[in-house]
């Protein structure tokens, strides 16, 4: 087995390989997504968190999808704040930004 740069090396560990691989994509650690998603109702309250699903998480910017325009709006108003919860929570930098999205139930498309 070759590491990149040609130097020789013995068998290493899934776990390492998945992360160097999730870092060249732009990907965060593999445990930040999920600790989001168990804590996001704690982040965010439990009035906003039934409506918001986190989709993504990818170059520092957290994916999340809500069920109306009004909630959009709150999201984006609490964003700055909810991204020092969350550095807090995963570490700086794993969240730097929230791009927010509408999802209607039930109508399968996205409107930003």
């Amino acid at each position: 087995m070759t590491r990149r740069g040609g130097e020789a090396e013995g068998p290493r560990p899934l776990r390492d390989s998945l992360a160097e691989v999730s870092a060249d994509l732009g990907l965060p650690e593999p445990d930040a997504f999920t600790t989001l998603v168990a804590e996001w109702q704690n982040l965010v309250g439990s009035d906003l968190g039934p409506h918001c699903k986190l989709r993504s998480l990818r170059d520092g910017v957290l994916g999340v999808t809500v069920d109306t325009a009004p909630r959009s709006t709150q999201l984006r108003y609490l964003a700055a704040d909810l991204v020092e919860r969350a550095a807090a929570l995963v570490g700086a930098d794993v969240v730097r930004e929230i791009r927010v999205r509408i999802e209607r139930p039930g109508a399968g498309r996205l409107v930003d």
